[in-house]
């Protein structure tokens, strides 16, 4: 018999899907769960489904008994001492007490944090980061987000919203951003700027293969887009190319800010790292301020899927003082 082992039960809420696992100390996800947010049906219902995730994974876990807490990344702004979820315009949530709500269903303690945030502290303890005092965390999706570890701390600035790094201006004349701003870095490099790019060529009469998904009368995604790129469709590969290059301009501009050692590229728009990954480190070695230039690492998420709710179970881990081996001064930083 192996010595005891403690777990965690991480959540990663997002604005369509929700996922849960019952994550280990050395960072591996023993059982897992995915389901759909469906944020219409209010706060109530989503943390319902929670509450019914979270249960239905620890009851998976078998004779893994030890759970010793729940980890949740969130998107948003929130109050860490209350648990109160203050802004999340991606589940349109306004002053949500999601720890007290949840405290009446759960016998557990709850840590929350922002997902950003949060899968960049997962990187730190459990994954590429786990040798590094200064990493920077990008999420490339829907939009674009951002966790910074400095100092071999999650910094979250002063009003405690710091890495919304996906409003940062690198093209005035650019595209309206969701924010009012124009030329923001999601509005050039994010998952939907990529589907609104490729959808105004192709209303400009482009020839693609993409034509037929608008023909179906389906919605354009950046996944394809990213498949047509992979397949050889010029309009596609261009699209990408453009992106990839946005992409490295904002990373260029955060190397030379906070030189860090490692700069980890997760989310879904991430998961096409082979069409983007050369492009970015060309751009950041080009742009970004000598030496950070040629010595920052770039790498893709060590969990394209789970890395919010490893990050979650590392950010519950940490706040619970439970050490994994050879983490130990790595989690009491969190």
């Amino acid at each position: 018999m192996g010595k005891e082992r403690s777990y965690v039960l991480g959540v990663d809420l997002g604005g369509t899907k929700i996922a849960f696992g019952l994550v280990d100390q050395v960072g591996q996800v023993v059982s897992d769960l995915i389901v759909p947010t469906h944020p219409d049906d209010g706060a109530a219902g989503v943390i319902e489904r929670i509450v019914a995730g979270l249960r239905q994974v620890a009851a998976a876990a078998g004779d893994r008994q030890e759970i010793k807490g729940v980890g949740m990344a969130l998107p948003g702004v929130f109050d860490g001492d209350s648990g109160r979820v203050l802004l999340s315009a991606n589940l349109n949530w306004r002053n949500v007490p999601v720890s007290e709500i949840l405290a009446k269903e759960l016998d557990l303690p709850l840590f929350l944090e922002n997902d950003a945030r949060a899968a960049a502290w997962g990187e730190k303890c459990f994954g590429h980061g786990r040798q590094v005092e200064n990493l920077l965390y990008i999420a490339i999706g829907t939009g674009i987000g951002g966790g910074l570890i400095l100092g071999g701390r999650i910094y979250r600035g002063h009003h405690g919203n710091a890495g919304e790094i996906g409003h940062m201006v690198v093209a005035p004349a650019g595209p309206r951003c969701g924010c009012g701003n124009h030329g923001c870095w999601e509005a050039l490099a994010s998952g939907k700027a990529i589907a609104s790019r490729a959808a105004a060529l192709l209303a400009a009469g482009r020839p693609s293969s993409l034509r037929e998904i608008i023909d179906r009368n389906e919605e354009l995604t950046a996944f394809h887009v990213a498949t047509a790129a992979a397949a050889g469709d010029q309009l596609a590969q261009e699209v990408m190319e453009e992106a990839a290059g946005y992409i490295g301009l904002g990373i260029a501009s955060l190397v030379t800010i906070f030189d860090p050692e490692l700069v980890v590229l997760g989310g879904g728009v991430s998961r096409t790292g082979s069409l983007l990954l050369p492009t970015v480190i060309q751009v950041v070695r080009q742009r970004a301020l000598p030496p950070a230039a040629g010595d920052v690492q770039i790498v893709l998420s060590s969990w394209p899927e789970m890395a919010g709710v490893v990050g979650a179970a590392a950010v519950a881990f940490a706040r619970l003082g439970l050490l994994d081996e050879g983490g130990r001064e790595l989690c009491r930083a969190c």
